[in-house]
């Protein structure tokens, strides 16, 4: 197990060194870029996150600590990994150093005498089907799948084991390769979630939106759904990151204090238009995305759409809106009706309307018959797609499937 973590860590941007984090006596965290990479990017351009662009100065205080809990797992799952590792309760940097070798995004974060690896095919370790259906049932105990050799790290409540997926079959991502899919098994208090989940997605598949690509499994008698990252691409045989960021920390807030929304407004619909409008490169078109987006969400009765199932792609010194990720009617479970994020200062599912949806994508800026179009267009393309998702997904009960369609219809006709 790891001791008493070093206080300066190199962090990576796929296969480029760009910045130091440390911390001091009082574990007080401090990031600075490189100089080359500041000479190389220029000052204020966009570089680890949006709250942290590219500087000379080093940044420290609220704005790292937020970074630095914007890359780790919350509740649980992190409890658990701290005391695999030893690490105090609640020292990000500790825990950043066990698990930085596969963050979100394309970061990576090392010791000083460590490197990336050159040969990501061979530092995979192949595993059975077998192998596999333990580790989706030990993930109580081995979250993520992370141990002396796998460590990976990802944001979140759920339960999830990060793989790699090639073409004999499943691989753990050891010595820091990209894992490539995340496999969520269905949760034992919510039975029907991952089914329900599989069935959104494919209905956003269906009518049209930019969705994660999802599959269904089964693992020791238990069903899986298989989400492949989109974070992670081949290029010329190589896998390699793909820069991305969650709400919460293009938002530069504390994940575990503010990705849903309150009275404080940290966390809203419009604060992500606001990042898409500051740096999209076609600021129409992503603003029109997360329209649909809003839409969908409300359309299929996702109370869940939180900051952390947000999020934006890097491109070129740009951002644009990820794909869908993370959806499903969670309405129709026991829980809360409030919405995660609020439509027009709506809280609850139950009261939004499309007078709501339309006034909120214009707060954004988008002029109202722009809105109305986006909202119309993406209700009917998903109330036409609802039966197709059905037929893919026979393991979602009909009742979740009528209550979508219900609700959309609802939506298209004003009732």
């Amino acid at each position: 197990m790891s001791q008493e973590p070093p206080d300066s860590l190199d962090v990576w941007l796929d296969d480029a060194l760009v910045a130091r984090l440390t911390v001091n006596r009082r574990r007080e965290p401090r990031l600075r870029y490189l100089s080359a990479y500041v000479d190389q990017r220029g000052e204020g351009a966009l570089g680890l996150s949006v709250p942290l662009p590219v500087a000379g100065r080093p940044y420290r205080g609220d704005v790292v600590d937020h970074w630095i809990e914007g890359l780790l797992p919350e509740g649980e799952t992190r409890t658990v990994l701290e005391r695999y590792f030893r690490i105090r309760r609640g020292d990000g940097f500790g825990l950043l150093r066990a698990l930085g070798r596969d963050c979100a995004g394309a970061v990576t974060l090392l010791p000083s005498e460590e490197a990336p690896p050159d040969d990501l095919h061979g530092a995979l370790r192949p595993m059975s089907a077998d192998e596999v259906s333990e580790a989706v049932s030990s993930l109580r105990q081995r979250p993520l799948g992370v141990d002396e050799e796998t460590r990976v790290s990802l944001g979140g409540l759920q339960s999830k084991l990060l793989l790699v997926q090639t073409p004999e079959g499943w691989a753990r991502p050891h010595a820091g390769v990209p894992s490539t899919h995340i496999l969520k098994p269905d949760p034992p208090e919510h039975p029907g979630l991952v089914a329900a989940e599989a069935f959104a997605q494919k209905a956003a598949a269906l009518a049209g939106l930019e969705v994660a690509e999802s599959t269904l499994d089964t693992f020791g008698g238990r069903t899986v759904i298989v989400v492949k990252r989109f974070d992670r691409e081949d290029r010329a045989g190589r896998l390699r990151r793909i820069h991305q960021e969650d709400g919460c920390l293009a938002l530069g807030v504390d994940p575990g204090l503010g990705k849903y929304q309150a009275l404080d407004g940290a966390a809203s619909y419009r604060r992500l238009a606001g990042v898409l409008d500051a740096y999209a490169a076609d600021g129409s078109r992503e603003l029109r995305r997360l329209a649909a987006m809003m839409t969908f969400t409300i359309a299929i009765g996702n109370t869940d759409a939180h900051l952390r199932n947000h999020a934006f792609l890097h491109s070129g010194g740009t951002l644009s809106l990820a794909p869908i990720f993370d959806a499903a009617p969670t309405s129709a479970f026991p829980g809360t009706r409030q919405l995660a994020l609020w439509v027009d200062d709506q809280a609850l599912l139950s009261v939004v309307t499309r007078g709501h949806l339309v006034r909120e994508m214009t707060s954004w800026g988008l002029a109202q018959k722009v809105a109305e179009s986006v909202m119309d267009s993406t209700l009917a393309r998903l109330a036409a797609a609802y039966p197709q998702a059905a037929l893919a997904v026979p393991e979602v009960p009909s009742a979740i499937v009528q209550s979508c369609r219900d609700r959309t219809d609802r939506l298209l006709s004003g009732a």
